[in-house]
């Protein structure tokens, strides 16, 4: 990954400009907008270098990315190592596996964030890295939630279950999970879910202590929005202690 990527779009930047990620510069289109001035006026607070520019050099810039009239450059992701799940007190853990769209896992980081989850552990081997779309896409979240690359996926569930972790796994088949609202979910939980076509494997489904569906009248629901709704309802029942 390189050391810096670009974000594009006023919310995505304003975002940025929240948290704790690190700006180098920002761009913004040379016009009156509030947005923009915000942008501006945040940017110059935290003594980041702001460039006004038209419209065509900012498309320059942008490449083919959708900049919105406001881009910015930051810090690549910082990706903790695995050693980090198992030597802080965590309780909500969500690991997608091998999602391959950025668009999915921008929006699977954002709810990850909205329902207060601790870490997202992603493979190191295998689907989509973190970059600029996924960061746009986060709308910011990627810069707030902390983001672990793990070797092996069944070798971190071991270890996650050693230390007190119960493990649920989102299943493509009803017949061999369970409804996702009869089930109580631990405090300490890792929420497992798979690959936009194929799902979990089996040797991760093997490592679940349940397997889990969402009871819809059609086949499934696309993974980030299947993610939202496992995430709202585990954490909505879960004990606060």
């Amino acid at each position: 990954m390189s050391k810096t990527q670009r974000i594009y779009g006023k919310n995505a930047v304003l975002e940025a400009l929240d948290s704790d990620a690190s700006i180098n510069k920002v761009w913004i289109a040379n016009n009156p907008n509030p947005r923009l001035k915000e942008i501006e006026k945040k940017a110059r607070a935290k003594k980041i270098p702001v460039l006004k520019l038209g419209k065509k050099d900012l498309d320059r810039i942008a490449g083919d990315q959708d900049h919105r009239s406001a881009i910015a450059e930051i810090a690549a992701i910082r990706l903790l190592d695995e050693d980090y799940l198992y030597e802080n007190e965590l309780k909500r853990i969500l690991i997608p596996v091998n999602i391959e769209d950025p668009h999915n896992l921008g929006a699977i980081i954002r709810s990850a964030l909205a329902f207060g989850v601790d870490a997202i552990v992603l493979g190191k081997h295998k689907g989509c890295p973190v970059n600029e779309t996924v960061v746009k896409v986060s709308s910011g979240a990627a810069n707030k939630l902390t983001i672990v690359r793990a070797g092996n996926i069944v070798n971190c569930l071991k270890k996650l279950k050693e230390q007190g972790f119960w493990v649920y796994g989102s299943h493509l088949d009803k017949n061999k999970s369970q409804d996702l609202y009869s089930l109580d979910f631990d405090k300490k939980s890792v929420i497992l879910v798979g690959n936009e076509a194929k799902g979990l494997s089996d040797n991760i489904v093997k490592n679940c202590d349940f397997t889990i569906h969402i009871p819809i009248e059609f086949e499934s629901l696309n993974v980030s929005v299947a993610t939202g709704i496992i995430l709202s309802r585990c954490y909505a029942t879960a004990p606060s202690s």
